[in-house]
């Protein structure tokens, strides 16, 4: 929650900073955690270039709404929806497969899914849910969708990350520990996810290469301290005048908040300069994650 300087910024964005590029007509994208926040607008701006977009959501009622309004909004009739749980992970492998049914490329995948500081408790599979939802269904979604990845000319995932990264003990993060609820710290935790997922997106860039998928273009993404649905755990800040002072002063909004990751995933710049395994912080500037990052896990 503490808006601490950027890790070290290595270069800022070369261009006056713009939603997706004039036309992204043919392009597939899907996007996670779509029924509200960053995911609404990364959707709604996808679908308003022309993509094919497909949203993620739990809940069928809240990502309906979404889907309606993109449609009304952008006139679009290619919108569609995909329903996972990501606290169940066989909810999430069935959402891959409906869409691996239609046989589609996949263009354009950011994984904005997530939730942050919640208390402890642990996923139908017995994972911590921090860890279940922004890291380990993450990834086994992904994964599910290599084919259609694989399909795609210049595939681009995007995973959202944070700066609070920076947070994590010097070690790394200790997987062993993972469920043990004496040793639960909900802040830590959260920082531990988000340096996994800078993990995973260094991991997920040598593994595509390493398979013959040299095109494609896997970048992390902090997006900002921005005032969406992922701080509702803090009732001390959204349910207190002082909080709501806060938060009006120094949260962004969702569309800004929004921006670094649309860069990311649709901006002609991303190709043009093989940005490859890499760290983005608001607004599109490209920055090297402390060396946490780079550690290696327990």
């Amino acid at each position: 929650m503490r808006n601490k300087p950027h890790s070290r910024i290595l270069a800022p964005v070369s261009h006056k900073l713009s939603l997706p590029p004039p036309s992204l007509a043919g392009k597939v994208a899907i996007v996670t955690g779509a029924s509200a926040g960053l995911g609404k607008v990364t959707a709604l701006e996808l679908a308003r270039k022309g993509a094919h977009v497909f949203l993620v959501g739990r809940s069928e009622a809240k990502t309906q709404a979404v889907l309606d309004d993109i449609k009304r909004e952008t006139g679009s009739s290619k919108v569609e929806m995909l329903l996972a749980d990501f606290l169940d992970l066989p909810t999430v492998e069935a959402a891959a497969d409906k869409f691996l049914a239609r046989g589609l490329p996949l263009d354009i995948l950011v994984n904005n899914a997530g939730i942050m500081h919640a208390p402890f408790e642990l996923s139908k599979q017995g994972i911590e849910s921090q860890f279940a939802v922004n890291h380990f269904a993450t990834t086994v979604f992904t994964v599910r969708l290599l084919p259609a990845i694989k399909r795609a000319a210049v595939p681009r995932i995007v995973n959202l990350s944070s700066l609070t990264h920076q947070d994590v003990k010097k070690g790394g993060i200790n997987y062993a520990k993972l469920n043990n609820e004496a040793k639960f710290d909900r802040c830590m935790r959260y920082a531990e996810t988000k340096v996994a997922n800078i993990h995973f997106t260094r991991q997920l860039q040598k593994r595509l290469e390493a398979a013959g998928v040299k095109s494609a273009l896997v970048n992390a993404v902090h997006p900002g301290v921005v005032n969406t649905e992922l701080i509702r755990f803090h009732k001390e800040v959204t349910d207190s005048v002082f909080g709501r002072m806060l938060i009006n002063s120094f949260y962004i909004s969702a569309d800004k908040g929004a921006l670094t990751q649309l860069y990311v995933a649709a901006d002609p710049e991303i190709e043009a300069k093989q940005y490859r395994g890499r760290y983005f912080v608001p607004y599109a500037a490209l920055a090297e994650p402390t060396a946490g990052a780079h550690k290696t896990v327990k």
